[in-house]
């Protein structure tokens, strides 16, 4: 994936195959474009895509609606800002920002939560960036996710154990006792 063009069509065609597998390593890919190569549009794709991996795996969205409705229209958006990714990307974004509102809604409605889908998102976003080395902050300026609520998720994965970069106590210790003497 090269462009934010591609990546968009790259939505499209998970959304349309209902391919959750697929959105979540896209949603990945397009995260390492805002960590690696600091193209901050890629966040939204990469929340889109988390966002639908959710929406389309759970039964209780599409309670009383219609998710093909719902999915052709979201396909119709992601076409057209594709098309205008490369050569008006406020335009495109914006097209992505009324797809993330139609998601939110998805929420309001059902209810069960308190934060919406792409308050969701944004935490997973800014959580991934935080474990690839942005500070906490650098993680909430980029994602709009909200600081509290991100340390109290970061405190409950286990990032550290499944990258390996945890240290025991005495390990800390004995690193901080090397610095200070």
């Amino acid at each position: 994936m090269q462009s934010l063009s591609e990546a968009l069509l790259e939505l499209a065609d998970y959304v349309e195959e209902k391919d959750v597998h697929g959105l979540r390593k896209l949603s990945n890919k397009c995260l390492e474009k805002v960590s690696i190569d600091q193209h901050a549009a890629f966040l939204k794709p990469a929340m889109l895509a988390y966002a639908f991996a959710k929406v389309i795996s759970k039964a209780h969205y599409w309670k009383d609606r219609s998710q093909a409705v719902f999915v052709n229209s979201a396909l119709a958006k992601l076409s057209k800002a594709a098309k205008l990714a490369d050569t008006d990307e406020p335009a495109a974004l914006v097209l992505l920002d009324e797809i993330a509102e139609a998601l939110k809604g998805l929420d309001v409605k059902d209810g069960r939560f308190v934060r919406d889908i792409m308050q969701k998102a944004a935490l997973k976003m800014a959580s991934t960036l935080y474990a690839q080395g942005f500070s906490l902050d650098s993680a909430v300026a980029v994602t709009g996710a909200d600081k509290r609520e991100l340390v109290k998720y970061i405190g409950k994965t286990l990032m550290f154990d499944r990258t390996g970069s945890a240290k025991t106590m005495e390990e800390r210790l004995k690193s901080l006792r090397s610095i200070l003497s």
